[in-house]
Parts: C-alpha cells; structure tokens; sequence
C-alpha cells in the first residue's frame, strides 16, 4: 500500500479522438542525459519497489525496436528518447540542439547538409557509433523494399554519403528552408548488426525484439505482450549528462483503461495513459495530478461523393449541419477536446 501523504502524478493519453492523457503514480522528477522518457523517482518511503526502477504503461506491445518501420507511439518515444541517439534533439522551444552530431552545416544554397558526429558515443555491444551506421539507416528508410514509414520524410534526398566515420553528408534535390525533422526523429540503427540482412527481412529480423542500442538505456529483456526492460547505461558520456538517475525503465503491456487507473493508484505503474472516462476518477484523488497537453488530432466524418446520396452537395451540407459536435465532445471524451471547424486544427 503508497502511504496516503505521497503525491503521484498524473497524465493521460488517449487514442483516436481521444485527448492525450498521460498519469504519473508517484513523485518524478526529469534527470536524464537530456532525454524526455527518463525519470529519476524521488525517494518514499514503504515502496514495493526500488525507487530508481520505473515503470511506463503502454496499451499496447512495443511494434518493434527498429526505428526505421517503426509507427507506434511509445516505440518510437522508447527509440529516441531511451535506447538510441538521434542526430539531433529538440528542445523546450522545438529548436535542434546537437545530440549523436556534434554540429551540422549547410552549403551556401542549403542543398547540402553536413553532420560532423561525436566520436565518444558507442553501441551497447561496445561497437563505435559511425557514419556508416547514419548512411544505413536513412538509406534504408528510403529504400521501398524496407517499407519504411520514414520514407515520405526522406523523398526530398538525393545522396547521402559517408565522409569519414565521423562525417555524413545529406545531398538534397533542392533548397530547405531548415533542418529537417527527421533528424530528430528517425535515430541510426547499427549497420554491424543489420548491415547484411536483407532489407525486406527488417521487420522479422530478431534485431526488432531484441536490439542493440547506443542512447542513456540498455536493452535487457522482453516478455511478448507483457512487459520491456532496459537498465541503465553505465557508460553514457558524461558530455550528454553521464549515466541516467534511474537504474531501470520498465515497460509495461497494461490495455485495460481500470487496469491502468488501479496500476496508478497502488503504485505499481509510474506512468500510464487514461481515458477520457478515468480522467474524472483522477482529478478527484488529492494524490494524482492530471495533465492534458495540446495535441493536434482530428476526428472527421468521411463521405463517398461519388455515390448517391452523397454525391449532392446539399445532403452532405445538411448532414454536416445536423452534427452536434458540443454533445459528441462531451459524450465520446468527457470533454477533453475542441469541436471541429474544420480538417485542420486552428
């Protein structure tokens, strides 16, 4: 049992219309390598677990460890944030800092993005991190044969080429206005480990479920359907923060909306997501903390124009006009969104 004094935090995430709503369940406070995933808790008294050891709720098994065919949420904040390193972080402010590259440069027409990396960074399996590992990765994301989810964010890149082991070069088909975000998101993969494996093997390759990183978390084990475990890099360098204040990260496979808000409140989950219907059971515990940041999603109702009744304007007006979208926000999430005016969010 968590002694009644305890604060827990909390937030909830949603799917489809849903808000993002994600629960904290016990003091956490961000200390980590600069990464958004890693919590270090604040010390309490009387719990069932060391308090280094967190514990992440996701509704789902992580899709796959490999960033490159990877669309699930927490998969990818699991990449970028706690196994990998992309080549660039993003601040409070959204703004690219340095992270794998130590710097980066355009040529004068913005045609050809240079990223010079950092030489101290390693794989897991004590392999050095290099530019052939980048070259890789964005080559397989562009590769049809990968199927990568990726590739749409590439399609403006005509070469990348490997310098040096420390020096990667993007060749664009024409001007950028700024550093692509991919960047940011898609983190090297390593070319040691994937290098020969056929790229339409990707997604069944034992690399996906049991992967060799570089980033502030170490791969331990997986459990299908039921939980991830990543402890702490020891050898993290100390120029990107050192080793993480937590010594484990768990994962947790938990998909009941009760199961969840019971995990919160025992103490048995750290961080989790909750409906829109538990948000009202979280707001009311003095000890739980709800937090709903702005989320850009909308929902629509899709016509078939090209048959009747919808191929006629007037009905597809009146259907629209019928909608009480106040009643459905209210119905379908508690309350937690903005009715629609449009495809696009304001």
């Amino acid at each position: 049992m968590m002694r009644a004094e305890r604060l827990r935090s909390t937030t909830a995430s949603g799917i489809g219309s849903a808000p993002l709503l994600r629960a904290f369940s016990r003091p956490v406070f961000v200390q980590a390598a600069c990464t958004l995933l890693t919590f270090a808790l604040m010390a309490c008294g009387g719990s069932p677990r060391p308090t280094d050891v967190i514990v992440l709720a996701s509704g789902s098994d992580l899709e796959s460890a490999n960033p490159v065919v990877t669309v699930h949420t927490m998969s990818r904040q699991m990449q970028r944030h706690m196994l990998f390193m992309p080549l660039v972080t993003l601040d409070a402010a959204l703004e690219p800092q340095p992270w794998l590259a130590r710097r980066w440069e355009w040529n004068d027409s913005r045609t050809e993005l240079t990223f010079t990396l950092r030489d101290d960074v390693r794989w897991h399996d004590d392999v050095p991190t290099t530019s052939r590992d980048v070259v890789l990765t964005f080559e397989a994301a562009r590769d049809p044969a990968t199927g990568s989810p990726r590739a749409g964010d590439l399609a403006a890149v005509r070469d990348i080429r490997a310098i040096d082991d420390s020096v990667v070069q993007f060749v664009f088909d024409a001007q950028q206005p700024s550093l692509p975000l991919v960047f940011a998101e898609l983190p090297p993969i390593p070319a040691h480990v994937l290098g020969n494996v056929p790229r339409e093997q990707w997604r069944q390759h034992a690399f996906s479920t049991s992967p060799v990183g570089n980033g502030p978390f170490i791969f331990v084990s997986r459990d299908a359907g039921q939980r991830w475990r990543f402890a702490r890099n020891e050898s993290f360098p100390d120029a990107l923060g050192g080793p993480p204040a937590a010594r484990e990260v768990i994962i947790a496979v938990v998909d009941e909306p009760a199961t969840k808000f019971a995990g919160l409140v025992s103490g048995d989950l750290d961080v989790a997501g909750v409906s829109p219907a538990m948000a009202h059971l979280v707001s009311r515990d003095p000890l739980l903390v709800l937090e709903s940041p702005p989320v850009l999603f909308s929902t629509m109702l899709a016509f078939n124009t090209s048959r009747a009744p919808f191929d006629d304007a007037r009905v597809r007006r009146a259907v629209s006009l019928a909608l009480d979208r106040l009643r459905i926000v209210d119905a379908a999430v508690a309350g937690y969104a903005v009715p629609a005016r449009g495809a696009v969010p304001p």
